[in-house]
């Protein structure tokens, strides 16, 4: 995110936004050199190069969720989710210590969200309530999916063992639920297809009066079909008849009847029919009064789609080759977006009583990342140096930041304030390797006359160096 298209829309002067881009600059390097840091201490400098990606992609897709077009709505939504779902993961599944992890990671959005001006209240919220109601369709249709293939597949054992004629009387039942289910989707289909509205309007009348005859003539024909699948039954089981159709040559005729030449029309009738009547009705209800509510709806209901066949692939890779558990990668996924949810709460609730600066909300969230993971660092013994450099990247970042978005209120995006912010930037970054430089010295004293370097004494020693750097910075 230190470089690339923007995707908010600064105005000119009195904008309140996002910092201005040498600032964000500057803090960016300082996030991906602790970043980096810290891989390469860590014994693999790419470490946190997965989250880096991730946190942007997510970060994006938060940034797009705000828009009010189709196109965008939907592209947000397939990089919001996932990326943030994957964040969480990749969190979680770090080798390094989860404070250490998590701060990187915090670290990461906040910068990122910086750069994009989509840390407020208003913007989460909406981000928020329009990604839940896309994981919710998308959890609906894997469900009724999974309803549909069942019966599905049901429905096709069933008419496989009839087809052949090894029963009569299985027979006949078969073609009477049939008879029914056909004349009842295709009158379903003909009461919800706008067939008298595509009519020339000449016509419409005698459209309408067949329109009329052809949906009595399928109630007629459901209720003789449901009429037919009892009585002929009952009558093959209980008269001489039964006996009588099992042998030749009515026995031919129950095989023809059974076979796929009268079977397969009924079927390809019965499902044309459904999904015409349904996507009638979906296509009228996401056409009819489309505003910017129906957008984000029908936004959250193609990424929801958009989902499901994303994650089949994996599904089916899974289930093929046996890489892993199938039930823990579905309920990993049906799980994991509600701790991203719980995460979004969080930070809604941070920015509605103020835990978060209305307007220094990424400045607090990127400094806060670094300190949490300077802690991280020192649990897992890792350089004091890079415990104190971590602390005073936080307060730099905190004061480049902040000083940023003071220019941007009062100058906005347009004025030249290059030299200025360097200026300020290379003054704060100087006094902070002043601070790590003097504390590494004093660290290293320690070290020669042997005393014990722990995490305790490493983070007072953190500590104190903040207190000492408070006043140079902000006084």
């Amino acid at each position: 995110m230190i470089g690339g298209p923007r995707l908010d829309t600064p105005s000119a002067v009195g904008d309140e936004g996002r910092p201005r881009a040498t600032s964000l600059t500057i803090a960016a390097l300082i996030v991906a050199a602790f970043a980096l840091a810290t891989g390469v201490l860590s014994g693999d400098p790419r470490l946190f190069s997965g989250i880096a990606l991730l946190a942007g992609i997510a970060v994006a897709g938060l940034t797009l969720l705000d828009r009010d077009g189709l196109g965008p709505t939907v592209i947000g939504h397939l990089c919001f989710l996932p990326a943030a779902t994957g964040v969480v993961a990749s969190v979680g599944q770090m080798s390094v210590a989860p404070l250490l992890a998590l701060g990187v990671a915090v670290a990461m959005v906040g910068v990122a969200t910086a750069w994009t001006d989509v840390l407020d209240r208003e913007t989460v919220a909406a981000a928020t309530v329009s990604s839940v109601v896309s994981y919710l369709f998308a959890v609906v249709g894997l469900v009724v999916g999974t309803v549909v293939v069942a019966l599905a597949w049901l429905c096709w054992k069933v008419v496989s063992a009839v087809a052949g004629g090894a029963s009569p009387i299985a027979t006949t039942v078969c073609l009477g639920v049939l008879g029914v289910a056909a004349s009842g989707c295709l009158y379903f289909a003909v009461t919800q297809l706008p067939l008298l509205q595509l009519t020339a309007r000449s016509r419409r009348d005698a459209m309408a009066a067949r329109l009329k005859q052809g949906t009595q003539s399928l109630k007629l024909v459901a209720l003789g079909s449901a009429a037919f699948s009892v009585v002929v039954p009952l009558a093959l089981l209980v008269t001489p008849f039964g006996q009588l159709v099992a042998s030749p040559p009515f026995s031919l005729g129950i095989r023809l009847l059974s076979s796929w030449v009268v079977l397969a029309p009924l079927l390809a009738v019965t499902a044309g029919a459904l999904l015409a009547g349904s996507g009638a009705i979906v296509i009228r209800k996401f056409t009819t009064e489309f505003d910017a509510a129906s957008v984000r709806t029908v936004g959250a209901a193609i990424a929801a789609a958009g989902y499901v066949v994303l994650l089949a692939p994996f599904l089916l890779r899974i289930g093929i080759f046996g890489f892993a558990s199938l039930p823990a990668v579905f309920f990993g996924a049906l799980l994991l977006p509600l701790v991203v949810y719980l995460l979004l709460v969080l930070v809604i609730g941070g920015l509605t009583f103020g835990l978060l600066p209305a307007r220094a909300g990424p400045a607090a969230l990127t400094a806060s990342g670094l300190i949490c993971a300077s802690i991280g660092a020192a649990q897992a013994d890792l350089s004091s140096l890079l415990v104190f450099a971590g602390v005073v990247g936080g307060l730099v970042v905190w004061d480049v930041g902040t000083f940023g978005l003071g220019l941007t209120a009062e100058l906005g995006h347009r004025p030249e304030t290059r030299r200025l912010e360097l200026y300020h930037s290379v003054f704060a970054v100087g006094v902070g390797l002043l601070g790590i430089a003097a504390v590494g010295l004093v660290d290293t004293a320690r070290h020669a006359v042997g005393a014990a370097i722990g995490s305790p004494e490493t983070m007072a020693l953190a500590a104190i160096g903040v207190l000492l750097l408070l006043a140079p910075l902000r006084g």
